[in-house]
């Protein structure tokens, strides 16, 4: 895997989750986008919606850059906990303004 595909990956994946977020607060749900954010969905709803985007994730990696199912897993499984955690302090921090 090349250094760009890396950050092609970061970015991608931190496009799909905010967008996946912000459809799931218009769809007013926001007390499992709330667990998803802190990492802890402990409600079927907050462990369905993380499967969920774990697997949008995954076939995106696959379709747009060309990554093995196995890699692109890999990567979804390191960094998406990390972009949760990004946008869930932007989240908090914008709403402490």
């Amino acid at each position: 895997m090349q250094q760009e595909q890396l950050r092609e990956a970061a970015i991608l994946t931190t496009d799909t989750v905010t967008e996946f977020l912000k459809r799931q607060m218009e769809k007013g749900n926001w007390e499992t986008v709330r667990e998803v954010l802190h990492g802890k969905p402990m409600t079927k709803a907050g462990k369905f919606l993380l499967q969920e985007l774990r697997g949008n994730l995954v076939s995106k990696l696959i379709l747009r850059l060309g990554l093995r199912k196995v890699i692109a897993v890999g990567l979804v499984l390191v960094l998406l906990p990390l972009i949760l955690a990004k946008v869930g302090g932007e989240v908090v921090h914008q709403i402490r303004k």
